[in-house]
């Protein structure tokens, strides 16, 4: 068995978000892309939250906790919280290897 650390969070966009122009909230998705992705996490899914306006879920999954960690290190270094106020959570699936 193996498992899969997850990086879940559950955000809502705050109202420095919305002074952002639509180039600047693009250009910062893609720095929070990069962000995770450089720490070797891949995107599983991610949902508008549309009963509550402005909030979002995502999940990111890494083959081990350091990833997880590194990952909210980068967040925290652009800025992240600047623009939305997170919950992040820390979770885990086995894997059945092939």
């Amino acid at each position: 068995m193996h498992k899969k650390i997850a990086l879940i969070i559950i955000g809502r966009f705050k109202d420095e978000w919305h002074a952002l122009s639509s180039t600047q909230q693009h250009d910062f998705v893609a720095r929070i892309g990069k962000a995770v992705t450089m720490c070797g996490m891949v995107a599983l899914t991610g949902y508008r939250l549309t009963s509550t306006p402005g909030a979002f879920l995502q999940i990111w999954e890494a083959d081990d906790r350091q990833a997880i960690d590194r990952a909210i290190q980068n967040l925290e270094a652009i800025g992240y919280s600047h623009y939305i106020d997170a919950r992040w959570m820390i979770g885990e699936r086995e894997m059945t290897q092939e």
